[in-house]
C-alpha cells in the first residue's frame, strides 16, 4: 500500500504542506475512514487528485463519495468523462471504483431548469463495455439512485452499479442513462489493481469446467471458463460447481467468505463471481473490507480448493484444508 501511495503522490505532485493539512483533516474524522494507515494515506492522495481536477463537486458532495465507498474509499479513482446536457439536466461521471466485472460509478447531476432532484431518486444506467466476440455473456445486475442532494434540489450525487456482463478490460466505455434522462456519456475509467492467474493448463478433473483464468482484486474474485463452441445444457452441468459462497484463505491462517456470489454468462462462457464489496448497498456497510490479494494462499467453494502461490494456482484439491 505504501508503494501505491507513493505512485499516486508522484503523479499528483502534492506539496508537503498540502499533504500535511489533508492528513490532519483525515485524522479528525477517523470514524469514517478505513482502518489501515496505508489506506488512509492513499485516500488522502486520491482526495487531492480529485479536488484538483478541472471540474470539481461541492465539498459536501465530494465527502459523500468517500462516505459511500466506506472501507473501499482508497480505491475511488477519478474518471475522464464527457459532460452531457439532456432534458434540462447536466451530467458527468466524477469517479469510479471498478474491476473488470464490477463497476460503481459516482455521477454529478445538475438540474438546469428547476429543482427536480431528490435523494432516493432512481437512476437507471448501463456501462456499455467492449467485450469479446460472441462470448455468450449478455446479462448483468444494475442499480442506481441519488445518494446525496443539495438542499435546493439543483445539484446531486448519484451512485450507479453494474455487476457482471462482459469485459476485456477496456477502460473506454459509454455510460447509457435511461432515467431520469436518456443520454450517453463517454467515460474512461481506471481499474483497481487486478491480479490475473492463468488457469488454462489446470487439470479440473472433469468436475469443474475447463477454466481460462482467475482474476483477483480488492473487490472480489472472478473465475472465467474457457470458451466452448459446442456448449449445451448437458455438457456444461459442471458450471454449477462455480455456484455458492467462496472462502478465501490467507497466509496467516485466517479466512474470509464472500458477501455476494453469482454465476453469470451462458453455456459457452461462464464467470463465477464472488464479491467482497456489496453491490446491493450503494453506501457500503462498515463490516465489509477490501480483499487483501497479496496474501491469498487459496480459494475454496463447495468441495474444491485451489491453492495459490507466487501468481500460480493448482493443483486442485477436493477437500478443503
Amino acid at each position: 500500500m505504501k508503494r501505491e501511495y507513493q505512485e499516486v503522490m508522484n503523479m499528483v505532485q502534492m506539496p508537503k504542506d498540502c499533504e500535511a493539512r489533508i492528513l490532519a483533516a483525515l485524522e479528525q474524522n477517523k470514524k469514517r475512514l478505513p482502518r489501515r494507515v496505508g489506506r488512509v494515506l492513499l485516500t488522502a492522495a486520491v482526495i487531492f487528485a480529485m479536488l484538483t481536477s478541472a471540474v470539481a463537486l461541492s465539498p459536501q458532495l465530494r465527502e459523500s463519495i468517500f462516505g459511500a465507498a466506506g472501507p473501499f474509499a482508497p480505491y475511488v479513482r477519478p474518471a475522464e468523462s464527457g459532460v452531457v446536457t439532456e432534458d434540462g439536466y447536466e451530467l458527468r461521471v466524477d469517479s469510479v471504483i471498478a474491476d473488470h466485472y464490477l463497476i460503481v460509478g459516482y455521477l454529478e447531476i445538475r438540474d438546469l431548469e428547476g429543482s427536480r432532484l431528490q435523494e432516493g431518486m432512481d437512476v437507471w444506467a448501463h456501462f456499455d463495455q467492449t467485450g469479446p466476440d460472441d462470448p455468450g455473456i449478455s446479462s448483468s445486475v444494475i442499480g442506481g439512485e441519488i445518494i446525496r442532494c443539495e438542499a435546493d434540489g439543483k445539484s446531486a450525487l448519484a451512485a450507479v452499479m453494474e455487476w457482471g456482463g462482459q469485459s476485456v478490460g477496456d477502460p473506454n466505455m459509454t455510460l447509457r442513462i435511461a432515467k431520469p434522462m436518456e443520454c450517453k456519456v463517454p467515460v474512461t475509467l481506471e481499474y483497481v489493481p487486478i491480479q490475473t492467474i492463468d488457469l488454462s493448463g489446470l487439470d479440473t478433473g472433469g468436475v469443474l469446467p475447463p477454466l481460462d483464468r482467475l482474476e483477483l482484486s480488492p473487490l472480489g474474485v472472478n473465475a472465467v471458463t474457457q470458451y466452448k463452441e459446442d456448449a449445451n445444457f448437458e455438457n456444461t452441468r459442471d458450471q454449477d460447481k462455480l455456484r455458492g459462497a467462496l472462502t478465501v484463505h490467507f497466509e496467516d491462517g485466517s479466512t474470509r467468505v464472500s458477501v455476494r456470489d453469482s454465476l453469470g454468462g451462458s453455456f459457452r462462457l461462464a464467470v463465477g463471481s464472488w464479491l467482497f464489496m456489496d453491490p446491493y448497498n450503494l453506501v457500503q456497510p462498515e463490516d465489509v473490507e477490501p480483499l487483501d490479494v497479496e496474501h491469498i494462499t487459496g480459494i475454496a467453494c463447495q468441495d474444491w480448493y485451489i491453492p495459490i502461490s507466487d501468481g500460480q494456482a493448482g493443483p486442485i484439491q477436493w477437500a478443503q484444508p
